[in-house]
């Protein structure tokens, strides 16, 4: 399991950007160390660098580096704890160390070979052995070398560390100043109307002038010419303001683009832990899975998605793959007898389609029973117990809430959270999800997602004076009312489309627009649940657009039925509308004209009907001041279906703690401020947090150790030395109960 860790890019790039970062503070503290006034207190700074740099490379599975590092860290023990003194071979034989490291890192330019390494560690035990002095190792000299280590000279590297955070920033001031450029262009415009008219006035003064019996002073004439030139100048330099404006806006998109691809990650963020999970589930070590025979097949694992969209989905695609080996796939006895291989196939796919990414999760087993999931929707209420529908149209009863064609509560289903709750998030986040089935050949879910949240295609719809967004993900088709044709059913107008009846719900009553009104379109979305559609009328329809949308912010908070807000080139708000929900809440009450929200909101916060939210889950706080060791442990804690929020040190740990509850601590214990063993007793004596469990995780592995971690209150202590995947998972799942 290590190897495959150390074989994802992404997690090897963090890690060796890390570690570039903690061997560079190493190098200029050692420096610094003979002459240091105080070099114990300098010696701990580097004792940390080290046992980070070691740890994280114990978990990825680098043996080289782990070795290298642990000796050098056993001499900055030794230093720290007064056993041996600073001296410049000793200065000179860790800054060769950190060398060695950095040389063996992957993708290293120009690695080390083994037996230099073996000299590098003889002269670390050496060193801790206490002989004096040390023979310094020296290591072949890359190429083109200036003698400075290669630490130093490979700062200038291709890459930097920057967080998501701040990208995401950067996109919300370049969408602002995108609104900015669009305001001086629509200023421009304007500006060269006026142009026109004072030039055509002037030529009509001018031409008056000339044509009047008494003829003007040279003066006025000369008046009349000066006012044409300068017409002529202030056309000439509303032209090269529109010119610069329009050049401006170009530019400005290319970094918003630039800005929005610096906080994409790809795919393989997250399907990194699927072949581990399919292995576990699939592998005979639960009565549930026994008999099946299951590979996983990835492609598509460089596209990439907005950090944001790729996380919130995360949990959803595995549920996916989940479902797919549990419910899609046959045994192999079973396989066999329907004349197919014994080993399944489950695939996960992503590929990019414009301004989305489509995945794919899909198992070529026996398919979707449609007579057991029409039974199971006629005895849950969700269809007539005359129905029968099927194909796409039956399929859609699989997202309802709660739905589900097992009796039985297996390991992995029949809990009541399903395809419901992915729905959810996949819409949430503006995206499209469908299921197809051929019985006998298998079923493919196939989830469309914005590449960013920063940025949405939107359909705009005039009703009244206002003007609405509409996410393109969400809309079916768009028709026009003048030949639809229409009835009434129930008291609710509805129209005939393609063989299908749908409500006909005004979009202006529901939002209680103003202004005279003229509904001519509509715009066909899906209720998704049971596979109902529903019609929203317009008054017009204004074209697609790309446009970066904001949260409406804590002051107005958050609104029925719309998920943000953008700002026009005119400076106008137009508000976002969140289909699913509209349609959720116009269904539910047959087509109702109750408003859902108004342009201006009339209603205080706390009247707001609640939004229904998927059930909440566990939040696992990860302190851990290793970036290497942070991101794997958030990537196994959330492919488990955790919340992971991450702290970078002790300090930042207690400050999260102080903000927001959580239900799990895992916690290393070398850190800057506050180590692991002095945050848990924190804890402990905390009231509202002493029963919080703690899993500590470290590198320390005396017993001593462990009995300090466990004395401070530790639930749990792992050693990273002995680090596994499913051990992790099982603790906190021991510990949570969940």
């Amino acid at each position: 399991m290590m190897s495959s860790w150390a074989d994802d890019p992404e997690l090897v790039a963090t890690f060796r950007a890390e570690v570039e970062d903690r061997l560079a503070s190493l190098c200029t503290g050692l420096l610094l160390l003979e002459a240091h006034p105080s070099p114990r207190t300098l010696v701990a700074g580097l004792f940390r660098d080290a046992h980070t740099v070691k740890g994280s490379a114990r978990m990825l599975g680098l043996e080289r580096v782990v070795d290298v590092a642990h000796r050098a860290e056993d001499l900055l023990g030794a230093l720290k704890d007064g056993r041996v003194t600073a001296r410049k071979d000793l200065v000179d034989t860790l800054l060769v160390s950190a060398e060695s490291i950095s040389r063996s890192l992957p993708g290293a330019a120009r690695p080390v070979g083994a037996s230099e390494l073996a000299a590098v560690i003889a002269a670390l035990d050496s060193a801790c052995a206490g002989d004096d002095p040390v023979v310094v190792p020296r290591l072949t000299e890359p190429e083109e070398s200036d003698g400075a280590p290669e630490t130093d000279r490979t700062r200038g590297g291709d890459s930097i560390r920057v967080s998501t955070r701040r990208v995401h920033d950067l996109v919300d001031v370049v969408g602002e100043a995108e609104l900015d450029v669009r305001r001086i262009s629509r200023h421009g415009r304007e500006l060269a109307a006026l142009a026109a008219d004072h030039l055509r006035a002037a030529r009509t003064l001018r031409d008056a002038l000339n044509d009047a019996d008494i003829p003007p002073s040279p003066a006025v004439l000369a008046s009349a010419h000066s006012l044409l030139a300068l017409g002529d100048q202030l056309s000439a330099a509303t032209r090269e303001l529109q010119t610069r404006s329009e050049d401006g806006q170009g530019r400005l998109a290319s970094v918003r683009d630039g800005a929005m691809r610096l906080a994409m990650v790809p795919v393989r963020r997250v399907v990194a832990a699927f072949p581990q999970l399919v292995r576990e589930l699939a592998g005979g070590d639960s009565s549930d899975v026994v008999g099946k025979d299951v590979s996983l097949v990835l492609t598509g694992q460089d596209v990439e998605l907005d950090t944001r969209v790729l996380d919130a989905v995360a949990d959803s695609l595995r549920h996916l793959v989940i479902n797919a080996v549990d419910h899609g796939c046959e045994s192999v006895a079973d396989r066999q007898a329907a004349g197919k291989p014994g080993r399944a196939t489950v695939t996960v796919a992503a590929r990019a389609a414009g301004s989305t990414v489509v995945i794919e999760v899909s198992d070529d087993g026996n398919g979707v029973d449609e007579r057991s999931v029409r039974e199971a929707a006629v005895a849950a209420g969700l269809l007539p117990p005359e129905s029968t529908v099927s194909g796409p149209a039956l399929l859609k009863v699989l997202f309802a809430p709660g739905f589900s064609t097992r009796e039985e509560i297996t390991r992995t289903s029949g809990r009541g959270v399903g395809l419901d709750v992915v729905r959810t998030v996949v819409e949430d986040l503006s995206g499209a999800i469908e299921v197809r089935s051929v019985r006998g050949a298998g079923t493919t879910f196939v989830i469309t997602l914005p590449v960013t949240l920063g940025v949405l295609r939107c359909l705009l719809a005039r009703v009244g004076t206002e003007r609405y967004a509409l996410p393109v993900a969400g809309v079916l088709e768009t028709i026009g009312l003048a030949t639809v044709e229409r009835h009434e059913l129930a008291g609710v107008p509805v129209i005939a489309r393609d063989g299908r009846t749908m409500p006909l719900v005004d979009l202006g009553l529901v939002l209680d627009a103003v202004g005279k009104r003229n509904p001519r379109a509509a715009v066909v979305v899906d209720h998704g649940g049971t596979g109902e559609l529903l019609a929203l009328a317009v008054d017009e329809l204004e074209g697609e657009l790309e446009m970066v949308v904001k949260e409406l912010g804590p002051f107005i908070g958050r609104l029925p039925a719309v998920a943000g807000a953008t700002i026009d080139g005119d400076g106008s708000v137009v508000l976002v509308l969140d289909i699913r929900e509209l349609a959720v809440r116009q269904l539910a009450t047959g087509g109702s004209r109750a408003p859902v929200a108004a342009a201006v909101p009339t209603r205080s916060p706390d009247s707001l009907v609640p939004l229904q939210r998927a059930p909440v889950k566990a939040r696992v706080l990860v302190v851990e001041d290793s970036v290497g060791v942070r991101e794997l442990q958030r990537v196994i804690l959330e492919g488990a279906g955790y919340d992971v929020l991450t702290a970078v040190d002790g300090l930042d740990g207690a400050a999260h703690l102080a903000r927001e509850p959580v239900d799990l601590v895992v916690s290393d214990v070398e850190m800057p401020g506050i180590d692991g063993f002095t945050l848990t007793r924190r804890l402990r004596g905390t009231r509202g947090w002493e029963h919080v469990p703690v899993v500590i995780m470290t590198s320390r592995g005396d017993p001593a150790d462990q009995r300090a971690g466990l004395d401070a209150g530790a639930s749990a202590y792992l050693l990273k030395s002995e680090f596994d995947q499913a051990e992790l998972i099982d603790t906190v799942r021991r510990l949570l109960g969940r």
